[in-house]
């Protein structure tokens, strides 16, 4: 493709004024290897007019009309970094039903609606890029799409939300409470005022559904995802974690069962501390994808933040310039996706980490080992590290292989007992 590719910019926070830099900083570069001007023709944002930002691109259209950006008749390619459903979603269709390739970084729309766009720009004939919807500048899904297609990726997994891992590797290190490190989060920038989509694990859970997608073809919904926290992690679990040679992580896992039915999970693990996984620290994200053929290659970089995020969606725009107006790869297969057909807790299996906080009296051990073995879980070990509050009495037990199903019956019996302080942790643990 030779001549001006044409922009039309909806949002202009964080990520749309580093794109607008980036692609200015490099237009150079850009045009000697494509033969193409990357020209934003149009910006729309909501507080554009009330509030005007610096660094927006010279000559072009300034307003507050999403709608009408993403349908003008002079862009080619629309970019939305609006986020959110609405009114993305509205907007990311009107721009495809106009005959528009359309770069997003939107998460959660793709989640929700990304197979339903897919199939709609596959009808159009026009491309659907989110490159940066999932670990900022890492090129995983490029990666997913092209670079194993040779090769059958059994499972994907990894640290899929830097807040989450900030404030893990902090409580690890600093030995401080969730509520204070969440709050160096936040007066950082890493989490928002409502940090409620990182910490519970929703915006990772959006993530692996695009990663899933991506690596097995199966139309993935949200739902799909068993979604755990890390709020319920307390500094004394990060004391036993080290007593294991582990440290707690929020992985996102992905696995493909040899009957073609996927185990999908963003939850806690205990790894251990010789994993790349356990090294990760800050707002770092990690995908490791593991390939029948090829075995493991793990991929790790800033996951979020402007320059990172935009950089990605500048690699989009360059492809859909590289490619024209019709590209050859389609968003996530060469022809819809198939249904989803998610495993169930009997087919995940793994150790277990389980930490009680008791009021402590006699017997407790033994009325807890007792309902274990009665739905035929096996105690590995038993830890108790030496502590002053015997009304709020923290210790670990820990289980051999078992499977989630078995787990969780045994658990509704277990946080029934009369001494519990809060209701049992049950963290797995990975090889």
């Amino acid at each position: 493709m030779s001549g001006t590719l044409r922009l039309g910019l909806l949002g202009f926070g964080t990520v749309g004024k580093a794109l607008v830099r980036l692609a200015e900083a490099d237009a150079p570069r850009l045009r000697g290897r494509l033969g193409v001007d990357l020209k934003f023709v149009a910006v729309a944002s909501r507080s554009l007019t009330r509030r005007p930002a610096e660094g927006l691109p010279a000559g072009a259209r300034i307003g507050e009309d999403l709608r009408a950006v993403a349908t003008a008749p002079d862009v080619d390619v629309v970019v939305e970094l609006v986020g959110g459903l609405d009114p993305a979603g509205p907007l990311v269709v009107a721009a495809l039903e106009s005959g528009k390739s359309v770069v997003t970084a939107n998460k959660l729309l793709l989640a929700a609606r990304g197979s339903e766009l897919a199939e709609l720009a596959r009808e159009r004939g026009v491309g659907l890029a989110f490159e940066a919807s999932v670990a900022g500048g890492i090129p995983i899904l490029r990666a997913l799409r092209e670079s194993f297609a040779g090769d059958r990726i059994d499972a994907v997994s990894g640290i899929l939300n830097g807040t989450s891992n900030f404030v893990l590797t902090g409580m690890a290190r600093t030995s401080r409470p969730y509520v204070e490190v969440l709050a160096e989060a936040q007066a950082l920038g890493y989490a928002e005022a409502d940090p409620a989509s990182d910490v519970e694990g929703t915006d990772a859970a959006c993530k692996l559904a695009l990663l899933a997608r991506m690596a097995f073809a199966q139309d993935v919904p949200l739902s799909a995802v068993r979604t755990d926290g890390i709020t319920r992690l307390r500094p004394v679990d990060f004391v036993y974690a080290q007593m294991l040679g582990r440290t707690p992580r929020q992985l996102g896992t992905a696995r493909r069962l040899p009957d073609g039915r996927l185990l999908l999970a963003v939850r806690t693990h205990l790894v251990s501390n010789e994993s790349m996984l356990a090294r990760l620290d800050g707002p770092f994200n990690a995908v490791q994808v593991t390939t029948a053929r090829g075995g493991d290659f793990v991929f790790s970089g800033r996951g979020a933040g402007g320059d990172p995020t935009a950089t990605a969606v500048l690699a989009d725009i360059v492809e859909l310039a590289r490619s024209g107006p019709r590209p050859e790869l389609p968003p996530f297969a060469a022809r819809p996706l198939e249904p989803c057909a998610p495993a169930y807790p009997a087919d995940s299996v793994a150790p277990f980490y389980l930490r009680f906080v008791v009021a402590d009296r006699p017997g407790i051990l033994a009325d807890l080992t007792a309902i274990l073995a009665r739905h035929g879980i096996n105690v590995d070990a038993v830890f108790q590290a030496p502590w002053k509050d015997k009304a709020a009495l923290p210790f670990v037990v820990t289980l051999e292989p078992v499977d989630e199903e078995r787990l969780g019956n045994a658990l509704t019996e277990l946080a029934a007992l009369p001494f519990h302080v809060e209701p049992p942790l049950a963290l797995p643990m990975t090889p």
